[in-house]
């Protein structure tokens, strides 16, 4: 089984942080996650840099700053406590490797890693 949900939103966070930094990071490390303690402490970290951003005054990509200001927090949560939940390594590579991909089609509709 895949997401019980689909992953919509965590792939907006990673997203945003390569449309508009350039940070290809948590997407490599999220893709290629070998433990579900290592997973949430990724999107931690991820989710700290991306509150960092959303304090910037102005974006340089204007779709990046649209997109982050639609993300909805609450699915965000969900989505991160279904991946806590993981018990089988392969499913958590599955998961991971979801949200990475996603990520990165997401980015790339945006822009994705022109600041670079």
């Amino acid at each position: 089984m895949l997401f019980s949900m689909n992953p919509s939103e965590l792939p907006k966070v990673l997203a945003v942080l390569v449309a508009e930094e350039g940070n290809y990071m948590y997407v490599d490390k999220i893709g290629y996650v070998p433990s579900r303690d290592l997973a949430v402490f990724y999107l931690k970290e991820a989710l700290r840099d991306f509150h960092s951003l959303m304090r910037k005054e102005r974006f340089e990509n204007v779709e990046a700053r649209k997109m982050a200001d639609r993300i909805d927090y609450d699915r965000v949560e969900r989505e991160i406590e279904e991946i806590a939940r993981v018990s089988d390594r392969k499913e958590l590579r599955e998961k991971s490797s979801l949200i990475a991909a996603k990520a990165l089609a997401i980015s790339a509709r945006l822009g994705g890693g022109q600041n670079e």
